[in-house]
């Protein structure tokens, strides 16, 4: 692997691993939203890039995230419904993680690696997909997993459907907007049956409503990141026809 590829990697099981603890740092803060929360990316992507290289370069690395921690609740979750669940997760999100990689390399051929894409790097899962976006966490197992998978994947999910409705509007490709659509879709009933499940077997509220802080947490996050990945050379970006 070379220097780019092993930074970029570096760069990505940070990210993944720290979503976990952005969900515990937005509890503890109260969930509280800024006005700078109010926009749909969370700042993991070039902000000069065109928007349809932004959007896969988010979307792309959101993806990785929900694929890798439903792997860990498909091999240890005790609840039949959970499994089901995550399954069609990471069917559905691995589908559309390898036509968002394929349009991209079609439409942004001068874009380089992104900083954040993981595809074809060998041995990405290993010894990280049980745990995901959960971190520390997921390795207490159990019930405790199962709730922490449920709180965090519902805001998760609410990310990509803000970015979805956003994307409707703005995309440049009809294909992407044909893509949003579909992410908006799934997701949005995919949080109804979430919320549902956390009610019914822990009484807890939705935690939809973190997803604002979530994403400004983790956009205060990467700030630094960006300069680490343009040292190495990576996610040249392709400008917007205006831009």
């Amino acid at each position: 692997m070379n220097r780019a590829r092993r930074a970029g990697l570096g760069i990505t099981l940070a990210v993944i691993v720290a979503v976990g603890l952005v969900v515990g740092g937005v509890l503890a803060a109260g969930g509280e939203e800024s006005a700078e929360a109010q926009a749909p990316f969370m700042g993991l992507a070039d902000p000069k890039a065109a928007y349809d290289l932004r959007f896969f370069d988010e979307m792309i690395m959101h993806h990785q995230g929900a694929i890798m921690s439903s792997a860990g609740m498909i091999a240890d979750s005790r609840r039949p419904e959970l499994r089901k669940l995550a399954q069609r997760i990471q069917a559905s999100q691995t589908r559309q993680l390898k036509q968002m990689q394929t349009w991209r390399k079609q439409w942004y051929p001068r874009a380089g690696d992104s900083m954040m894409s993981m595809g074809g790097m060998p041995g990405m899962g290993e010894g990280v997909g049980s745990m995901g976006m959960m971190g520390r966490d997921a390795m207490m197992g159990g019930d405790h997993a199962e709730r922490m998978f449920l709180r965090m994947m519902v805001p998760h999910h609410q990310l990509a459907v803000e970015m979805g409705e956003d994307a409707l509007e703005n995309a440049e490709h009809e294909e992407l907007k044909g893509l949003a659509r579909a992410i908006v879709d799934e997701q949005s009933a995919e949080i109804e049956q979430m919320e549902g499940y956390l009610k019914a077997w822990y009484g807890d509220e939705s935690t939809r409503d973190l997803a604002a802080p979530m994403r400004e947490m983790m956009g205060r996050m990467m700030g630094g990141m960006h300069g680490m990945g343009a040292q190495h050379g990576m996610g040249m970006p392709e400008r917007s026809p205006g831009g």
